[in-house]
């Protein structure tokens, strides 16, 4: 597996996949109390089968998990570092070793469906890429790597 520096000698060696898998669970642990609000909020079936209307607590929990989106993934991901990606000691960098800015952020997640769409292979890449991309790194020309805590 290749290790080593970032290639353009950014700010640190290429993050280990473990790492980045760290920061990821971190950053999905943040949309927890989102899911506990909609699953509360959501209608009641009774025993005739006849559901009951939404509860506020549904539309609390879907504004939560937008902003922790808007805000973690895009604005401080675009920054470089999401809360998962500071607690796993990673930043997100584009070859100048600079961060991608937010609105570059929010189109890697959108290509991270490519990732997704070939049973989840796309997120294993680290693992045996060179340059432990994963295929939406790949699109956009972005790596992971290490920084201090």
């Amino acid at each position: 597996m290749g290790g080593g520096y970032y290639q353009s000698g950014g700010p640190g060696e290429l993050a280990q996949w473990p790492q980045r898998a760290i920061g990821f669970l971190v950053d999905i642990a943040l949309l927890i109390p989102g899911y506990l609000l909609i699953f509360l909020g959501m209608p009641k079936i009774d025993a005739r089968g006849n559901a009951g209307s939404i509860g506020i607590t549904y539309f609390i929990g879907m504004l939560y998990m937008l902003g922790i989106q808007i805000w973690n993934r895009w604005i401080k991901g675009g920054q470089g570092q999401t809360i998962g990606r500071k607690v796993a000691g990673v930043k997100l960098v584009n070859t100048q070793g600079q961060p991608i800015g937010a609105g570059m952020a929010f189109v890697r997640d959108l290509a991270h469906v490519i990732d997704s769409l070939i049973c989840y292979v796309g997120w294993l890449f680290p693992l045996w890429d060179a340059k432990r991309q994963t295929i939406a790194d790949k699109i956009l020309n972005t790596s992971v790597v290490t920084v201090p805590k």
